[in-house]
């Protein structure tokens, strides 16, 4: 392979940096140049199906030392486009520290492209994203509407706040790479999908602020406002849907349990047979969320070890305070325990606000502590 000799004093960086291309305009090949020429060691471009007309822009890049050019026959999406260029990474440069996506458009300045490099070679544990400032004069409406609407409902649902969760400027370790070939998505949503796993396997997100950056309202833009919205709202929601779906039938679990041992245990007196009822029936639920979250858990086990203590020092505190209450409640107002039991529990679950969080670390509404 060709390489480049470096100007003396030309400061280096080890990260790739990936562009993928659906009919770019003519400045591409500058742009790609650029980059060379500011140190970056490798940058592939993904042809992703661009027409007949705009072949000679992909020639130009590959005659360009240090640069690959990947070609889909036909259009097969921005995400698609990112696993093709992610595969050929890991299997020609894992020896780098990690790359770079960035768009063929002309929205990423080369100064920050070589920034979120750096970043990520001096951070490599953490997913680097760049991040636009939505309320600088000039930005499109539909770009403003779409990335708040899309930051508070990833805040809301995933519990973190990103500022830009739409940013195709990010810089993701060599390490992180090989779990986001599996990852659903072909167009825009691969993206979101890619925040949405990295937040579940306890990956760090880092941000830094990006130049903003349109022109002529964004119309190099491949992105269509309507289906690829909606695929990103899909997405966001889908990343819970079967979380919490198993936290709320480990809270059935919860509830069953509870009421059948309260018969099994009935010739109790009442603090014994609640005392027994509640820490059985909740290991019980714990045991039913670990097998449908194992998955999830073990790659918890590798990244947050240290938060373990804390996590059974919360279950068994919520744990204790559920018998506590529900023995009190059903001592001075009667009642059925059951009944008391559920309405303890929603009452805790909303204090402690771990009715979606706790889901993100085993499924179940009531015991993990994020």
């Amino acid at each position: 392979m060709q390489t480049r000799e470096f100007k003396s004093g030309q400061s280096r960086i080890n990260c790739a940096v990936i562009i993928p291309a659906l009919n770019p305009g003519p400045n591409l090949p500058a742009f790609v140049q650029a980059l060379l020429d500011r140190g970056i060691p490798q940058v592939i471009v993904v042809n992703d199906g661009s027409d007949r007309f705009h072949a000679e822009v992909f020639s130009e890049i590959e005659q360009s030392a240090n640069c690959a050019v990947l070609v889909h026959q036909e259009n097969q999406g921005k995400g698609q486009a990112l696993k093709t260029a992610f595969s050929y990474f890991l299997e020609n440069f894992a020896h780098l520290d990690g790359v770079v996506t960035a768009d063929a458009d002309g929205q990423h300045a080369v100064e920050d492209i070589y920034k979120i490099g750096q970043q990520l070679s001096a951070e490599q544990d953490k997913l680097i994203l760049g991040v636009r400032n939505f309320q600088k004069e000039g930005v499109p409406k539909r770009s403003l509407f779409g990335n708040t609407l899309t930051s508070r409902l990833f805040q809301l649902l995933y519990g973190v706040y990103l500022r830009d969760t739409q940013t195709g400027l990010r810089g993701i370790p060599t390490g992180e790479l090989s779990w986001m070939l599996d990852l659903p998505g072909q167009r825009y949503d691969y993206e979101i999908n890619m925040l949405i796993e990295a937040r579940k396997r306890g990956v760090p997100f880092a941000t830094t602020p990006i130049q903003t950056l349109y022109f002529d309202n964004n119309a190099g833009s491949h992105y269509n406002t309507i289906a690829d919205s909606a695929r990103i709202f899909v997405s966001l929601l889908a990343g819970r849907l079967k979380e919490i779906c198993s936290a709320v039938t480990s809270v059935l679990v919860d509830l069953f349990g509870f009421y059948l041992l309260n018969q099994i245990f009935a010739d109790l007196s009442q603090p014994l047979r609640l005392f027994f009822s509640t820490f059985l029936a909740r290991g019980i639920s714990s045991l039913y969320s670990f097998i449908l979250n194992r998955r999830l858990i073990f790659i918890y086990t590798g990244r947050m070890a240290g938060s373990h203590s804390q996590y059974f020092k919360a279950s068994f505190f919520l744990t204790f305070a559920s018998f506590c209450l529900v023995w009190l409640a059903s001592a001075l107002w009667g009642s059925s325990e059951i009944l008391w039991k559920f309405l303890v529990d929603l009452v805790l679950a909303l204090i402690t606000c771990s009715y979606f969080r706790a889901a993100l670390f085993c499924g179940s509404l009531f015991r993990a502590q994020f």
